[in-house]
């Protein structure tokens, strides 16, 4: 930017000093003009008699001398015959009748003509007009000159003064810019200097937005991208933890059986099964790590909308075949007009967990509730049972992974269940939460954002099913094998 600045400041003076040499060059020329002007008027006014044979070209260059006052910088010299004659009594800066080259070449004019030439003080601009009176043989020319290397002089002075100022406002424009071009590439340096110190084991480097301008945008994208980047590689080191930490037990006790393998045909069989066995739960614990895995991804939805009555019933209908219990259906009348924006399969996965940890957790016959609500802009959606609930001590780290409860919640997985369901619950903006009664069951309930159906969109979404099975109704209990009916 500076360089430009220089380059226009360089074509502005050039450009202006051929400006102001033209119009010193047609001033002069105006000047030298008018003298002539004067001259020939001046002979008009003074005609001598025609019978005075006394008057020739040396009385006229005299009498033309003493009236006439030259302008500034300027003189006039007389030439008789080619010999210098009179000039005028202002002494001028050079003495152009002592120079026989000047003094040749006004007196070779034959014509009015302008001219240009170099003295002793500078150059000059002249004009000669040759001059002859009747009844005189003599040829005479009159020289006027200006002298302009004072007003050239002048014009460089204010050429150098304009550079001069220039520099100067160039030297505090590129302070002035230096400073606020550091402050506006401050954030792309700090962009530079964060993305430099950013590896694979810290990705905590975030740049400090203060401003609104499009690098601070640019700093703030940078900023989610890397939010983006460390919850990626969070999930990814987790990931690879727990199943380090999860998988080498299984490993040890298969490799133990393995490398102990008899030749029994009965010991073989027993460490075959317990090898057999271990691998079913070790691909148990990879599914849910998986499933875990993908639910705390930081784009792991697949968003529609979902009627929130549609999904309750559906996860009742499916939880009734997890296990010989009582299952029992809550689902308010006003469910009706609300949807859930969200993945329906991923709350379908966090509900039938939640019902398949109740059916762990219970006795064959007991009671299990499933519903769900609409309230204060949530949609709540809860799995209950009539089991033992769970312990005081281990309220807290429920939702841990690997988090398994004492003897009286079983200890049938892997521990990730409810760790799975917590993670969906957040994938959608929302929260799982739980209410304890130790020794009368428990209630995990989904609180996820909703909004209500309009009319118009009421009429685009896919009715109930009018089934006997789904018809919606504030209370239901259906056993196996049998049709629901109103409790």
């Amino acid at each position: 930017m500076l360089l430009l600045v220089v380059l226009t400041l360089g074509l502005i003076t050039v450009a202006e000093s051929f400006i102001f040499s033209a119009r010193l060059n047609e001033r002069v020329d105006a000047e030298l003009a008018n003298e002539i002007r004067e001259f020939r008027a001046f002979t008009k006014g003074h005609r001598p008699r025609t019978d005075d044979p006394r008057y020739g070209v040396r009385d006229l260059f005299v009498s033309v001398l003493q009236n006439q006052v030259p302008d500034r910088h300027q003189t006039l010299l007389s030439l008789v015959d080619g010999a210098p004659f009179r000039r005028t009594g202002i002494e001028p800066p050079a003495r152009l009748d002592t120079d026989p080259a000047l003094v040749t070449r006004f007196a070779a004019a034959d014509r009015p003509a302008y001219g240009d030439a170099t003295t002793a003080a500078g150059p000059i601009r002249y004009v000669t007009v040759p001059v002859t009176v009747e009844g005189d043989l003599s040829r005479g020319v009159l020289v006027v000159a200006t002298f302009t290397e004072k007003e050239r002089a002048e014009i460089r002075d204010a050429i150098r003064r304009q550079v001069l100022l220039g520099i100067s406002a160039l030297i505090l424009a590129a302070g002035v810019g230096w400073v606020f071009a550091g402050r506006i590439i401050f954030p792309l340096v700090q962009l530079r200097d964060t993305a430099r110190s950013i590896n694979e084991s810290d990705l905590t480097a975030r740049i400090a937005v203060h401003d609104e301008d499009e690098i601070s945008q640019l700093a703030t994208t940078f900023n989610a991208m890397l939010d983006r980047l460390e919850e990626s590689f969070a999930t990814q080191r987790q990931f690879i933890d727990d199943t380090g930490h999860e998988l080498r037990t299984p490993i040890t006790i298969i490799l133990g059986h393995l490398e102990l393998l008899d030749d029994d045909p009965v010991a073989r069989q027993r460490s075959v099964d317990v090898a057999t066995d271990e691998l079913r739960r070790m691909n148990r614990i990879v599914e849910e790590l998986l499933m875990l895995a993908q639910a705390r991804r930081p784009e792991p939805l697949k968003p529609g909308h979902v009627v929130l009555p549609e999904l309750v019933e559906e996860v009742y209908v499916k939880a009734s075949a997890l296990a010989p219990r009582r299952w029992l259906l809550e689902l308010a009348d006003d469910t009706r007009p609300w949807v859930l924006h969200g993945d329906r399969q991923l709350l379908t996965q966090a509900l039938i967990q939640l019902a398949q940890n109740a059916a762990q957790h219970t006795q064959e016959h007991a009671r299990i509730w499933i519903g769900g609500r609409a309230h204060d802009g949530f949609a709540e959606l809860w799995v209950r049972d009539s089991g033992p609930g769970v312990p005081t001590a281990e309220q807290d780290r429920i939702f841990e992974r690997f988090a398994r409860g004492g003897r009286a919640r079983g200890s049938g997985g892997a521990g990730l269940g409810l760790a799975i369901v917590k993670a969906i619950a957040e994938a959608h903006h929302g929260t799982v939460t739980l209410d304890n009664h130790p020794g009368h069951g428990a209630t995990f309930t989904l609180r996820i954002p909703l909004h209500k159906v309009t009319c118009d969109q009421q009429r685009t979404l896919p009715p109930i099913s009018s089934s006997p099975k789904t018809k919606p109704i504030s209370r239901r209990s259906w056993k196996k094998g049998s049709a629901p009916t109103a409790s």
